[in-house]
């Protein structure tokens, strides 16, 4: 086993952060939501459709800019009748402050049984 000196280990673990921080850059897409929801003037509309939350719209006249939030979801079946709906992913939307953008909608990507059946043991 290989003796390290304090000073090499707090320079091998500064080394190890430095490339951590490299490698978890923001894309655009989430540089442009972060400085919308950072700023102090935020608005955010929440879409609703049959009770549904769909997605959002999240402004900022500060920034300039706004973006929707569309969910899409799973419709989950049961004896082939909806017992419910899961988020099965999000699309987003920018735009500048003064765009007009899409609502979201219901957008449903999906069905999926629901089997709530024990399984047997042995």
């Amino acid at each position: 086993m290989t003796d390290y000196t304090l000073e090499e280990l707090e320079q091998m673990l500064a080394d190890k952060q430095a490339e951590t921080l490299e490698g978890e850059q923001l894309s655009e897409l989430d540089q442009f939501i972060d400085s919308v929801c950072a700023s102090n003037d935020k608005e955010t509309e929440i879409i609703k459709s049959n009770n549904i939350i769909v997605g959002f719209k999240i402004k900022s006249k500060i920034e300039n800019k706004q973006y929707t939030e569309q969910r899409l979801y799973t419709t989950e079946t049961e004896n082939g009748n909806i017992v419910g709906r899961a988020v099965s992913g999000i699309q987003y939307t920018t735009g500048s402050y003064s765009d007009s953008l899409t609502n979201p909608t219901l957008h449903i990507i999906g069905t999926r049984v629901k089997d709530r059946k024990a399984p047997k043991g042995s």
